[in-house]
């Protein structure tokens, strides 16, 4: 066809119009579907290696690893306290007498029934002597028939008489001496010792006070405490439901009342076998040695926290707990799956979960290392529909509605 010929050809313009209006709708679709245009806006990021440190939070209380109450083990009136508290006292070293007046009045009582046990011991063996001769002499006799058998009984019988009221004799003195010895024991009880090495951290009785053997809170019932203050533990209550993630060894951090912002490494040392019953829940005491510096002040008796973690922390797959969304389609049955964007398209993916602690939860199966996902907002997440497409929404966006993102509740 030459130049001439297309000139003769006319156009009709309602081909020409429509065509025009079919542009200015088409053109600004096609646009905005290639630049992401119409794109629900979500976070996204980037699933990858992580440190996950699940752990438990527990309560409770610092003590020192060596404390030793002091009690009495006699009662009587306090006559001088030797130590302050605070002071640093030696094992062995005399602390706290108590008055022994009557300790030293049983022992002198004592010690007289002991000589008169001896003395009398003296006598029944001279009559033991006696009472031999005489039967001795009555069998020399009674051989030559210069006297009856009777006379021979009697001697003999006297004889045997004599001798078991000497054993009587010895046995009351040796009852005599054990008593002696326990009235000196009681007496020696009245000088309170240090029975370790370490520092006075309690002293409640007072010098006139009476000391009382009784374990119970009970006025004079407790003298005083010893704590070597080189090493402290913490002590605290794990609930039951918890108690079996626990094993010895396990590493944990210990904040302490005084200072609240520092983590104390620790490590479980203990784990009680029976339970400690508080209303109606039930917990288990689990002692955790703290690894302290000196420069921390550190008291028995603090309050405390701790968190023990129960994986070892490696790096494992993990994605956001956000992003981690749960489905109980059948009783007694969760499903958990996480959006997956593939070219910007929404796919929900179902996945296995581990360990998890307050950012990151493990992933077992069901996703890859680079994958992007979708982290929120929740509300958008509960929304989505396998296939609707995804766009990165801008950064100031996502500052601005943080809190949705974290968690929104409709």
């Amino acid at each position: 066809m030459n130049i001439y010929a297309f000139k003769n050809i006319k156009f009709d313009k309602r081909w020409i119009g429509g065509g025009l209006v079919v542009l200015a709708i088409a053109v600004p679709l096609l646009v905005r579907q290639l630049s992401g245009a119409g794109a629900t806006p979500v976070d996204m990021t980037t699933v990858s290696l992580q440190n996950v440190r699940p752990s438990i939070l527990a309560s409770g209380t610092l003590a020192y690893r060596t404390e030793v109450n002091l009690t009495a083990e006699v009662t009587a009136r306090v006559a001088s306290i030797l130590v302050q508290e605070g002071d640093n006292v030696t094992h062995g070293q005399l602390l706290l007498r108590l008055d022994p007046e009557t300790y030293n009045n049983i022992i002198a009582r004592e010690e007289a029934s002991v000589r008169q046990n001896r003395i009398s011991i003296d006598r029944q063996r001279a009559v033991v002597a006696l009472r031999k001769q005489q039967y001795e002499r009555s069998q020399k006799l009674a051989a030559s028939n210069l006297i009856d058998k009777n006379r021979l009984d009697e001697d003999r019988n006297q004889f045997i008489v004599a001798e078991a009221d000497l054993r009587s004799s010895e046995e009351a003195l040796q009852r005599a001496t054990a008593v002696l010895g326990d009235a000196k024991e009681q007496r020696a009880k009245t000088e309170i010792r240090a029975p370790i090495a370490g520092r006075i951290v309690s002293l409640p009785i007072k010098a006139g006070e009476v000391a009382i053997p009784s374990t119970a809170s009970l006025a004079g019932a407790q003298l005083m405490k010893i704590a070597d203050v080189s090493a402290i533990t913490a002590e605290v209550k794990v609930d039951e439901a918890d108690v079996a993630k626990i094993t010895l060894g396990q590493r944990a951090d210990v904040f302490s009342a005084a200072y609240p912002d520092t983590a104390l490494p620790s490590k479980v040392e203990k784990i009680a076998l029976t339970p400690t019953v508080d209303g109606q829940g039930r917990s288990y005491k689990v002692t955790l040695a703290i690894d302290a510096p000196q420069d921390l002040l550190l008291r028995s008796g603090m309050s405390a926290r701790a968190l023990v973690y129960l994986g070892d922390g490696a790096r494992r797959l993990a994605v956001p707990v956000e992003a981690v969304v749960t489905e109980t389609p059948e009783k007694n049955i969760v499903k958990r799956y996480v959006w997956r964007s593939d070219e910007g398209v929404a796919r929900k993916i179902a996945i296995v979960t581990g360990l998890s602690d307050d950012r990151w939860e493990v992933i077992e199966s069901g996703i890859i290392e680079g994958a992007k996902i979708v982290t929120g907002p929740s509300k958008t997440l509960r929304r989505l529909k396998d296939g609707e497409r995804v766009a990165q929404r801008p950064a100031d966006a996502s500052r601005r509605n943080g809190t949705e993102t974290e968690g929104e509740v409709e």
